[in-house]
């Protein structure tokens, strides 16, 4: 069986992704692409990586959670969130706590210089995304979060 080659494509005429771009999957994966850039360009002054600066927002705003709980919201195996957590511990922002009501765990907290560290980040990230998401308004960009919510909650 012998197959006809393909036409060469005109290289003037942009490569067809049409239905590429039917796809969720796709559209979500450009989508995370094009914001990570910019989040890599603005935040690596402060040498955070995205999964970081997540780990850190959720322990600023939950002073006493515990690695399960983390790798629970994160969707992180154990052994993975445990060498992402020893890099934030060697960098001195976070705390560890033995948690009353079981002994056994601990729980984890941002120290003054955590703090520090995710506020400027905050205000990185609320910035950055404004631009990376420049094309969307206000109330786009709501729905838009709506609905990717709604893919994985």
């Amino acid at each position: 069986m012998t197959s006809t080659p393909a036409v060469p494509r005109d290289r003037q005429t942009p490569v067809d992704s049409r239905f590429l771009k039917t796809l969720v999957g796709y559209n979500a994966r450009r989508a995370t692409l094009h914001i990570l850039g910019v989040f890599e360009q603005r935040m690596g002054a402060l040498e955070l990586k995205p999964v970081e600066f997540s780990i850190l927002a959720l322990i600023g705003a939950n002073p006493g959670v515990t690695h399960s709980e983390l790798c629970t919201e994160l969707n992180l195996p154990a052994p993975n969130l445990t060498k992402l957590l020893a890099r934030l511990r060697q960098r001195n922002l976070l705390e560890r706590t033995v948690l009353a009501q079981d002994r056994r765990a601990a729980g984890l907290s941002l120290n003054a210089e955590g703090r520090a560290l995710l506020a400027t980040a905050q205000a990185n990230v609320v910035a950055l995304e404004r631009e990376a998401t420049a094309g969307l308004t206000d109330k786009q960009r709501g729905t838009l979060m709506s609905l990717l919510q709604k893919i994985y909650l």
